[in-house]
């Protein structure tokens, strides 16, 4: 996948520098790696769910002529690397190719654990202005099996399609897509406050949320960090990840990420079960609210909506 993503400024730099590799970083890191180990790969599966981080392996895989596995590591969007089936089940990050698009290759041997892994990740993407191509976790054919969360492209286009349906149906998108994924509609309103901050390579901060409908007088506050991962109701902890929290437009269905949302949206929040991995110990350890630094148990969002 990719590590933080561009931003305008990063327009100025096309006088400097050429950016003659920007989207192919990942086909430029598959081969590199591959010539590094002495190896073929014979599939690439995305690190996550969301973003360039799907599309952009799937990409690759088709320049570097092998196929794209109908799944990925995380079930989701995580914004940090140890997020995933590969970290949770012990595989090793290493070695790992780290393009830029300006062509810059740095390959690492050796990493002592994940969290270094995802500061070397960074800080490399912040030399490079904004973003790097990460070709990493490669894992043997025998052992994928335990890793992959399979069909999760498939689930993925067919939430797509239920939107796209429900948008010239006329129906309301939020009830479509819970019918179609497993899930609820928690909260629906207008984005009233919204602060944020670029901290260590993440965008961090909170949205809330004005309730209308059947949560009128109630507010929501959602905190991030990237993704959404712990809410309030009326100040009461609510929700937490690993359970999936999304905000889509109340009329559109159009997912909002944090990077677009903006006061006077009117939204709906979703919510879904995470993968039953991240509900094990091990996932809560990576992906619960206390690896956030709240100091909540997760509880399933089943037992709260």
């Amino acid at each position: 996948g990719t590590i933080a993503p561009p931003t305008p400024e990063i327009e100025a730099l096309r006088t400097r520098f050429p950016w003659d590799y920007f989207a192919d970083e990942l086909a430029i890191g598959l081969s590199a790696l591959e010539d590094h180990m002495d190896v073929k790969f014979a599939a690439v599966a995305p690190f996550e769910l969301g973003g360039v981080n799907t599309p952009a392996p799937i990409d690759a895989a088709v320049k570097h002529g092998v196929p794209c596995v109908d799944g990925d590591y995380s079930g989701r969007a995580v914004p940090e690397i140890c997020q995933n089936t590969v970290c949770v089940k012990g595989f090793s990050m290493a070695p790992m190719a780290l393009i830029d698009w300006f062509g810059d290759m740095t390959i690492v041997d050796k990493i002592i654990n994940y969290e270094m892994g995802e500061r070397i990740s960074k800080a490399l993407s912040e030399v490079a202005w904004g973003r790097v191509g990460n070709v990493a976790f490669p894992v043997q054919g025998r052992d994928f099996h335990r890793a992959i969360i399979p069909k999760t492209l498939t689930k993925s286009y067919n939430v797509g399609r239920v939107i796209r349906e429900s948008r010239e149906s006329g129906d309301n998108p939020a009830e479509r897509v819970v019918e179609s994924v497993g899930g609820w509609v928690i909260f629906r309103g207008e984005v009233v406050e919204r602060t944020w901050e670029n901290k260590i390579g993440y965008m961090w901060g909170e949205t809330v949320i004005k309730g209308s409908g059947m949560k009128k007088g109630s507010r929501l506050k959602v905190w991030f960090k990237n993704e959404n991962h712990v809410t309030w109701l009326d100040d009461k902890p609510w929700i937490t990840s690993p359970d999936i929290i999304e905000i889509i437009d109340s009329k559109t269905g159009e997912p909002i990420t944090n990077t677009d949302i903006k006061i006077g949206d009117e939204v709906s929040v979703i919510a879904m079960k995470a993968e039953p991995v991240f509900r094990e110990p091990e996932g809560l350890e990576v992906l619960g609210p206390r690896h956030f630094g709240f100091d909540l148990d997760y509880r399933p969002v089943e037992d709260l909506v």
